[in-house]
């Protein structure tokens, strides 16, 4: 077969890779971690509970292939001072996030608090990019996460106007920082509706029964379909600059 020899036949493998997951914890960064585990990475798991990082790391294929880093990314000075021992990072992943439902309200009545810590997802994946930029090779990558409202605004009675800026902030970071840091590849997830710990039981089945109606996949967004993204990302070494919509097709309807 003629052209590039690159091996394609196992595209997920990260053997010998370090991929640091911040927001590890729970939801699409616990799932992240175990893909990227099973797949022979090396993983740091971030956040900022040690004891929840460390229920996560005993639940994957290989444990001892993986090492607990506690640390809150909204604090530059203490993520710089945990990560200081790592000396490479192949890859990063962010999908740390703290509760956006808690920043919704009508534009006109939001505190102008609420409105600064909406950015706290802004500032947090930047003092992660800024803290480990000198430890990533060339050709290792970045993923970054906003949401599909980055790209089609949630509705006017969403409360979130300016949670739909910041997302849309992240987007235009991460297609800049592509072009700033290459040949480190920086990309994009932008998921739609997944049914992750932030939702109580209650919202939960609704929002199954209504993305299963409403979705032109017909199928309710659950942590691993975003974490499936997040390796694609990872080991095809000829994207970047992408904005990737997980979202069943939602930016569709």
């Amino acid at each position: 077969m003629s052209g590039s020899t690159q091996t394609i036949a196992a595209p997920f493998n990260l053997e010998g890779r370090n991929v640091l997951i911040v927001g590890a914890s729970s939801g699409i960064g616990a799932e992240t971690a175990r893909l990227a585990n099973l797949m022979g990475a090396h993983v740091i798991l971030t956040s900022r509970s040690e004891d929840k990082l460390e229920a996560v790391r005993s639940t994957l294929d290989n444990p001892d292939a993986a090492a607990v880093i506690a640390a809150d990314y909204l604090d530059a000075d203490s993520l710089a001072e945990a990560l200081e021992g790592v000396d490479r990072i192949d890859h990063v992943v962010i999908p740390a996030v703290a509760d956006e439902n808690k920043k919704r309200g009508a534009f006109t009545e939001l505190s102008r608090e609420t409105m600064e810590a909406s950015f706290d997802k802004f500032w947090g994946q930047i003092n992660v990019l800024k803290t480990i930029a000198a430890k990533m090779p060339a050709g290792g990558s970045a993923t970054l996460f906003s949401s599909i409202a980055g790209i089609k605004p949630a509705g006017k009675d969403s409360g979130l106007s300016v949670m739909n800026g910041v997302q849309a902030a992240i987007i235009q970071l991460g297609r800049s920082l592509a072009v700033e840091l290459g040949p480190l590849r920086v990309n994009v997830i932008a998921p739609g509706v997944v049914l992750t710990n932030v939702w109580t039981d209650g919202e939960r089945a609704n929002l199954k029964q209504w993305m299963e109606e409403s979705l032109p996949v017909q199928h309710a967004g659950e942590p691993q379909h975003i974490a499936q993204a997040a390796l694609s990302l990872m080991t095809n070494p000829y994207i970047t600059g992408a904005v990737l919509t997980v979202d069943g097709g939602l930016h569709l309807t």
